[in-house]
């Protein structure tokens, strides 16, 4: 399994001044590919990068938010060859499709399946098992993913109990959006991921997904305070990393 970071962006103003990219995660694994969240530049960053997106199996959403979701209908239209072509898969939550939808209707016939996510449900994708996790605590539908015993990955979330169960993998993403708790708003701060962490014990986790006090703490610092603490292997992501799990 190789995973490519097309953004390390969270948070409204990490992304609207692209202080980094906030093009989501790609995953590739034997004939599949995989874009998770493609937010907002992600058509910018899957170019950059040589991907050919007539190539892409499907495209996760994780939720509805303008982060994750920003560029999924140009993806959609590049997979699918602009229409042309009924081909590949979007998985999404309902909400993402319903009342003010952000996945535009009119390319909806484009891909050869849209799938609503359910909680705790298995998926495929040429060959690729994922799935999803309870409900996150979050303004709206949200699920995390973890891609059988190899990887967890944590999306956008209020800390919950079974949250590092849910997401236990031999390596594991975290999205850390705050420096610190902040009540009322239910992201996941430096010491719930490091909480996490410890709980779930993978063999390596990486942050990423940063809010601006974050980044301005330095996300590698971070990691490495987190490693010493936890005896674990903590690393920070940033735009464009590439990791093969073995």
């Amino acid at each position: 399994m190789k995973l490519t970071f097309m953004g390390t962006a969270g948070a409204r103003f990490m992304v609207a001044k692209q202080v980094a990219a906030s093009g989501g995660l790609f995953i590739e694994q034997g004939h599949a590919k995989i874009s998770l969240d493609p937010g907002p530049g992600a058509i910018v960053q899957y170019a950059q990068r040589g991907v050919d997106l007539t190539t892409l199996d499907a495209i996760v959403i994780s939720h509805r938010h303008l982060d994750h979701v920003g560029d999924v209908n140009v993806m959609v239209e590049a997979m699918t060859e602009g229409g042309f072509q009924h081909r590949g898969k979007v998985f999404c939550p309902s909400d993402a499709l319903d009342d003010d939808p952000v996945v535009l209707k009119y390319l909806r016939r484009f891909p050869e399946e849209i799938i609503r996510l359910a909680p705790q449900t298995d998926y495929a994708v040429n060959g690729v098992s994922f799935t999803t996790s309870g409900k996150h605590v979050h303004q709206s539908e949200t699920y995390g993913f973890r891609f059988g015993s190899r990887l967890g990955w944590v999306t956008d979330s209020g800390y919950y109990d079974e949250i590092a169960e849910q997401h236990r993998a031999d390596v594991m993403l975290v999205h850390t959006v705050l420096l610190q708790r902040i009540p009322g708003l239910p992201h996941l701060c430096v010491d719930d991921a490091e909480r996490i962490i410890r709980d779930a014990k993978p063999r390596l986790a990486f942050l990423t997904h940063y809010g601006m006090a974050v980044w301005r703490a330095n996300p590698d610092r971070l990691a490495a305070d987190m490693t010493q603490r936890l005896g674990i292997e903590v690393r920070a992501a940033h735009d464009g990393m590439t990791i093969e799990i073995e």
